[in-house]
């Protein structure tokens, strides 16, 4: 059935450029449709047959687009069978990454001008559609300028001359200077070889002779010198001059200049195997890289190594700074790899902050040494950007061929799992894969799934770790800390298993059962030398993004009826430093139900006065790193004294987590710190010896 896109109303009719599009996707057909409205007049069929039915009635089709997969006949065989009637039309090809070989193969066949790879980009498909849209107006043009003029009285923008059998200029028209810079009659009696690319000379004098068999005029690509020095890019029409059909006397050419649509046919083609932010190789040219490695190493008996590599800490600077920032880091990062690798190796973008090294003729896994702690050493240096210095580094994996695997998704999967294996390591590392990495990366998946059970099964509990106020010894509150009861594995701490959830995006549904779970016991615990006693939790990044979170602890504090005051949500710098409209005014509902607010880890990251003010929090939980150390390193010790007295100047509470000795109490009491919690105080515990520690005063 034929569809029409309806046109704007300012649009004229007859005026935007013609296409057909045909696909057997209704939401394919839907899409292309919205996209192009304004810039062209659409047509759609999602069949052959109705696509040929449109094609005999408009006969001003400027391009057809086909899916290749169609279910009666390919895109390919529809153009071959079509092709008489297309003979003024261009033919465009969308196909899948398994179809791109017999695509290829076709292309002369039935003429397709172009074929763009699936899923298809808008960018690269408008711009495709325009190209295409120039090249069949300009062939119509000629036809009709072939059908009414001589053929030296053509249009003249383009470029005729007329050469004798040797190929030496006998004329050329004058605009011959706005293409190239020379005057008629500085080419005139030169040979056209002295201003061609040396590596297109014999395809000129190919095209000269095949149109001497043929008689028929025959098209030829070419690079022209300019008369500055740099080549311009030629398309001619060459074509024989002969007399009394026996002898030929002279050829004449019809040309014009396509640098531009070289070049943007050279940028399409790029972008097809490049990323387009750092221009590194895409996935799909590591591939056919990887795939040339494995077969040099075949002959000369060596090795290749792919290092997949994944930044430490990316997510950070993207939550934290935005991704216009991230995106500068990305291509910093990929400056600094290009100095790290070898003159053979590929360096590749994977996709986000993750890149791909291809290291061919390797002698030994010890080989590839050098560049890895090169890597490492350059990555890990401070980035200034944008009047910020961020500090990255690297977790690497390495696969090698023969050892691992011999293809490149076997080697990218092993890869893979060793760079995870160097980031369980301490990051900024690498690891090669073997064989015990493969058992670990089926545990870490079984560990996924296991999350989704612990919901349904009730495997999470909370533990409490008591808050004691400095000053008078009370117990203030405690920090409400998951737990995972796996039935195999005994209880499970949260550093192993809330990476998982974050990444899976679990940590949403698990975060909102900790509010329910925190709120509802809290409501029940006794006072505390007459004073009700509250709980602090903790409050994941994902779930300012993905939840509604505002909704959550409403939920929480009305299903309990805990005094919304009893309960204090730890928030990190890196959700606060994004400082975005939406965190605040999510951080402003939660202040308007009447909970408090502290900063979790302070110190360690993003740490700025502005957000502290902008996002008025109530306390600042000073990070275990910086007092464990404090008693034996001075750096630590001001920099724990600096966060109290800055605190205490903008009226904030302050609380010390990690307090394990007498010493470090002694300290943070001469400092004058609101809040303690460690081990010095009480480990975690039950929910059950929390309310027995309460009673116990």
């Amino acid at each position: 059935m034929l569809k029409t896109l309806q046109k704007g109303k300012h649009d004229m009719p007859n005026k935007l450029p013609k296409i057909l599009y045909i696909d057997d996707e209704e939401w394919n057909l839907t899409a292309f449709r919205f996209m192009f409205r304004d810039e062209f007049e659409v047509l759609t069929a999602d069949d052959t047959d109705t696509a040929e039915a449109i094609l005999n009635e408009h006969l001003d089709i400027d391009v057809v687009i086909s899916d290749q997969r169609m279910p009666e006949e390919t895109g390919v065989q529809f153009f071959e069978r079509m092709r008489p009637r297309l003979s003024t039309t261009e033919r465009i090809i969308l196909t899948g990454y398994s179809d791109i070989d017999a695509v290829i193969g076709a292309i002369n066949r039935a003429g397709v001008y172009f074929y763009l790879r699936k899923p298809w980009q808008e960018e690269e498909v408008r711009l495709v559609l325009r190209n295409a849209i120039d090249s069949v107006r300009m062939h119509r043009r000629l036809i009709r300028q072939e059908e009414t003029l001589r053929l030296i009285e053509d249009n003249v923008n383009d470029v005729i001359a007329r050469t004798d059998l040797e190929g030496n200029y006998l004329y050329i028209s004058p605009s011959i200077q706005h293409v190239s810079g020379y005057a008629p009659e500085e080419v005139v009696g030169h040979a056209i070889s002295e201003f061609m690319h040396p590596e297109d000379v014999q395809k000129r004098m190919d095209t000269q002779f095949e149109t001497r068999l043929t008689k028929e005029a025959q098209t030829i690509v070419y690079r022209f010198r300019h008369k500055h020095g740099h080549y311009v890019w030629i398309e001619a029409s060459v074509q024989a001059v002969w007399k009394d059909d026996k002898i030929i006397t002279d050829v004449i050419t019809v040309s014009r200049d396509i640098t531009e649509r070289k070049a943007a046919e050279q940028k399409i083609e790029f972008l097809a195997y490049h990323d387009a932010l750092t221009e590194l190789p895409n996935r799909l040219l590591v591939r056919d890289r990887v795939r040339q490695a494995i077969a040099g190493a075949e002959r000369e008996k060596s090795k290749v190594a792919l290092l997949f590599l994944d930044l430490d800490n990316f997510k950070t600077v993207n939550d934290s700074l935005g991704h216009t920032t991230g995106d500068v880091l990305l291509k910093a990062v990929a400056k600094r790899l290009k100095e790290c690798v070898r003159g053979s190796d590929t360096l590749s973008r994977q996709g986000g902050d993750e890149f791909l090294i291809v290291m061919p003729g390797l002698e030994s896994p010890e080989a590839a040494a050098p560049v890895l702690d090169k890597i490492r050493d350059h990555i890990q240096h401070p980035f200034e950007i944008d009047g910020n210095e961020l500090m990255t580094s690297v977790s690497i994996g390495v696969a090698l061929y023969p050892d691992n695997g011999r293809d490149f998704d076997t080697l990218l999967k092993k890869a893979d799992t060793a760079m995870y294996r160097a980031k369980e390591h301490g990051r900024n590392t690498y690891r090669f894969f073997d064989a015990q990495m493969n058992v670990n990366a089926v545990e870490h998946l079984n560990f996924r799934n296991g999350l989704r059970r612990a919901l349904e099964c009730d495997e999470f509990v909370l533990h409490y770790q008591p808050q004691i106020e400095l000053a008078s010894g009370t117990l203030i509150g405690a920090e409400a800390l998951l737990r995972w009861q796996h039935p195999d594995l005994g209880l499970v701490p949260p550093g192993r298993f809330i990476p998982v959830a974050e990444d899976s995006g679990l940590i949403v549904t698990i975060g909102e059962w900790v509010l329910r779970e925190a709120c509802r016991q809290a409501a029940s615990w006794p006072k505390c030398s007459g004073a009700a006693v509250g709980v602090a939790v903790n409050l994941s990044a994902v779930q300012f993004k993905r939840g509604n979170l505002e909704k959550a602890v409403l939920d929480a504090l009305e299903a309990s009826g805990l005094d919304p005051a009893r309960l204090e949500l730890e928030l990190t710098e890196s959700i606060l430093i994004r400082d975005t409209e939406e965190v605040l005014a999510t951080v402003r509902q939660l202040k308007a139900l009447g909970v408090k607010l502290s900063i979790d880890d302070f110190g360690t990251g993003y740490s700025s006065l502005s957000y502290l003010k902008r996002f008025d929090v109530d306390k600042l939980k000073i990070d275990q790193s910086f007092v464990r150390d404090m008693a034996t390193d001075p750096e630590d010790e001001v920099i724990v004294r600096t966060i109290i007295q800055m605190a205490q100047s903008l009226d904030l509470r302050t609380i010390a987590e990690g307090v394990e000795t007498e010493q470090m109490l002694s300290h943070l009491k001469l400092f004058h710190c609101d809040e303690v919690q460690g081990f010095h105080i009480a480990r975690p515990m039950p929910a059950g010896d929390f309310v027995r520690f309460i009673v116990g005063g």
